[in-house]
């Protein structure tokens, strides 16, 4: 068991989501952590009983692994397993491995399919597993598992569950109908849900399941799969608006950030650059929207042209390209605008002064992270603090990205020495900006950062670390295709 503030530290079920899959991305497998899982039922139930019949409610995922795993190490028992579908519906390889197992060893197994009353579920024991969902309910049970958890509730037996207790939303505690169980072991960390409904969730035991504090706070492909949505119904711009405002003394760099929000699935995305450099940014790419800001810089004189482009946009990305200190002052009088709900600032626009109603990642690197944090070789904590007191999130872009929305801290390890080349930054904003039309700022910025390295890794594998920026942009939809499919 957990001491007692591992008790109370909770995690969301989208979160322990990502905390599996970039398990498994960074070399520590489910299958160690199912048998990790299994063993603690196991332990926890022989803790309270020396041997019985143990009847098993099992699911198709890797809830229902769980239990299969605790059954191969229940000495002194009598168990059978009651599956909940098919052996041939079993969904994951971890499963059907221990499935196998178990069976070989002469445990019994009966598939229920198709209940419609649970009187036709034959079950009888001293003590019931209940692995039938876990962490994957959302909405109403249905049949087979209403049944079986109305079953469940008329046995006279002592009930184990899995992780939560069949029925339970596991963030919110609400349920239609939910196994009332006498002890719940959940792994790694609480679940919010558990402690909202005490009276069906029982004696609750967190345990240790082997994974590293470190790994919990590692991005991989599971940042990204929560980041990045795709509406199969979506028509053009409903998967996102972007407007990137920058350029001046740099013109490559807005247009970096540009390409980069497209190849990371934005719909549209519309530059507001000085028209000085106007010519030579539409050129780069037909896919450009260009908006041209009189002269060669932008100023306060730009403010109502930018609020009636901000009106048509989602999220704003500004500073890149920028190259004068004197800009941040335009980017706050830009945050003033009442119809800005969510911006990237970078460079030059990286400012303290971020209005409260508006949602904000700043994206620094340790020289701009000295200059408006006032903090020299800042550590993960200073991050942390810093995007406490400003309610943003900060991405600091360094060999280990770090990444805070006040509260959690993540860390990139994507990405290589070829990435000091110019540019890379302003990609990794156009990539995080992207992400943001469509999810909270952390996940978008972890996101982002795992993509932008994740990009420049496949660089190295191709070309060496001989590539430039627009060598990274090209391999973003890779990138974000090799982490979509992960599992």
């Amino acid at each position: 068991m957990m001491k007692a503030d591992g008790f109370m530290k909770t995690i969301s079920s989208s979160e322990m989501g990502v905390v599996d899959i970039n398990c498994e991305f960074h070399g520590l497998s489910r299958l160690q952590l199912m048998e990790n899982a299994g063993k603690a039922i196991a332990d926890e139930i022989e803790k309270r009983f020396s041997g019985g019949r143990v009847v098993v409610f099992a699911g198709t995922g890797n809830n229902g692994g769980d239990s299969f795993v605790a059954i191969r190490h229940l000495k002194g028992f009598d168990c059978e397993v009651l599956l909940l579908g098919r052996e041939s519906e079993i969904k994951t390889d971890i499963s059907r491995r221990n499935f196998s197992i178990i069976k070989k060893c002469g445990v019994i197994v009966r598939e229920i399919k198709g209940i419609n009353s649970p009187k036709e579920i034959e079950a009888d024991g001293d003590i019931v597993i209940d692995a039938m969902l876990g962490t994957g309910v959302k909405g109403s049970l249905k049949e087979p598992f209403r049944s079986a958890v109305e079953k469940i509730n008329s046995l006279n037996a002592f009930v184990v569950a899995v992780d939560v207790p069949t029925g339970m939303n596991p963030d919110t505690g609400e349920y239609d109908i939910c196994v009332k169980a006498d002890l719940t072991v959940t792994f790694h960390r609480n679940k919010k849900g558990l402690l909202k409904s005490p009276e069906v969730a029982g004696e609750i035991v967190v345990r240790d399941i082997g994974i590293p504090d470190l790994f919990e706070k590692l991005c991989g492909p599971g940042d990204v799969q929560l980041a990045y949505k795709r509406d199969p119904q979506a028509h053009k711009g409903m998967h996102g608006r972007v407007l990137v405002i920058g350029g001046g003394v740099y013109t490559g760099a807005p247009t970096l950030t540009a390409l980069a929000c497209l190849n990371t699935g934005a719909d549209i995305v519309t530059l507001a650059i000085p028209e000085s450099i106007a010519k030579v940014v539409a050129s780069f790419s037909p896919n450009l929207i260009v908006r041209r800001l009189r002269g060669d810089r932008i100023s306060f004189e730009h403010i109502g042209e930018i609020e009636n482009l901000v009106r048509k946009h989602d999220v704003i990305a500004m500073g890149m390209g920028v190259g004068e200190k004197e800009f941040k002052e335009v980017s706050e009088e830009i945050l003033k605008i009442k119809n800005i709900k969510k911006v990237v600032l970078d460079a030059e626009a990286i400012t303290k002064n971020v209005p409260e109603n508006v949602e904000c990642i700043l994206t620094p690197h340790k020289g701009e992270f000295r200059r408006v944090f006032g903090v020299e070789n800042p550590s993960e904590e200073d991050v942390r603090r810093q995007a406490e007191r400003m309610s943003s999130v900060i991405l600091l872009k360094s060999v280990r990205d770090v990444i805070s929305d006040g509260e959690k801290i993540r860390i990139n390890p994507s990405g290589n020495p070829g990435m000091t080349v110019g540019g890379t930054g302003d990609v990794l904003a156009g990539i995080v900006s992207a992400f943001f039309t469509r999810a909270s700022a952390l996940w978008s910025a972890s996101a982002g950062a795992f993509v932008n390295g994740f990009a420049g890794d496949l660089c190295v594998e191709e070309k060496g670390y001989n590539f430039t920026a627009t060598d990274v942009i090209d391999k973003i939809p890779l990138a974000i295709k090799k982490s979509l499919e992960f599992r």
